[in-house]
């Protein structure tokens, strides 16, 4: 819409984690808006994260006047966890990360050993360097892994395969090439990034070099 392109259809979505019984009247409403604006087909979705069955349809009567409003539903509980490890998109990681902390619940055992699941799958995917990462902070976060009452060998094997880029900077020693004005090491260090798949953007705030520097060294 923001191109001026009309679209052929319109995708509407909620996710809702906690009991809200307004969820159904909203998509309705969404729903309605949207049709009754652009005369076009409108699908919508909801994204249910939490352990609640999931409501599939709005429903209101009166008087011999009947609204029944069906929209798709995609409950993470009720996801098929061996489909999702098999599942090679993106997204079927993050779904399976967040199904393994309900099911978990609040028993740090399962949930280490949910977290070294996902990791082995994490690294089995070989995304690049920065989407692996992205997954790897998203499992660490959602399953409680800064915790104390995870097991120090669980936290262990995290500390030792899941790296933050600030810690990877640090190794690079990208702070004392900024600090001591080494150029020379600033250029080995973007090389080094660039090799690793990391977008221009991410190397330059990292090393300071300018976006033509970078550039040249692709």
């Amino acid at each position: 819409l923001l191109t001026g392109i009309a679209p052929r259809a319109l995708f509407l979505a909620e996710q809702q984690h906690e009991k809200d019984d307004t969820l159904p009247g909203r998509l309705f409403q969404s729903y309605y808006r949207a049709s009754d604006e652009f005369r076009i087909p409108v699908t919508a979705l909801a994204i249910f994260t939490g352990k609640e069955k999931p409501v599939e349809n709005y429903f209101r009567s009166y008087h011999g006047t009947e609204v029944n409003f069906k929209y798709n539903i995609y409950s993470v509980m009720e996801a098929n966890g061996e489909e999702l490890k098999e599942d090679k998109r993106i997204f079927a990681l993050p779904v399976l990360a967040a199904k393994r902390m309900l099911e978990a619940g609040g028993q740090a055992e399962k949930r280490g050993k949910y977290s070294l699941e996902l990791l082995d799958l994490t690294e089995a995917r070989k995304l690049g360097s920065e989407k692996t990462w992205s997954l790897k902070r998203f499992v660490h976060r959602i399953l409680q892994i800064g915790k104390k009452d995870i097991d120090p060998k669980v936290r262990e094997a995290w500390k030792m395969q899941f790296r933050p880029i600030s810690e990877v900077v640090k190794d690079m020693h990208i702070r004392d090439a900024r600090e001591e004005g080494r150029e020379e090491e600033k250029f080995e260090v973007a090389r080094s990034m660039l090799a690793d798949g990391f977008p221009a953007e991410t190397v330059k705030k990292y090393t300071g070099l300018d976006e033509s520097s970078i550039l040249s060294l692709r």
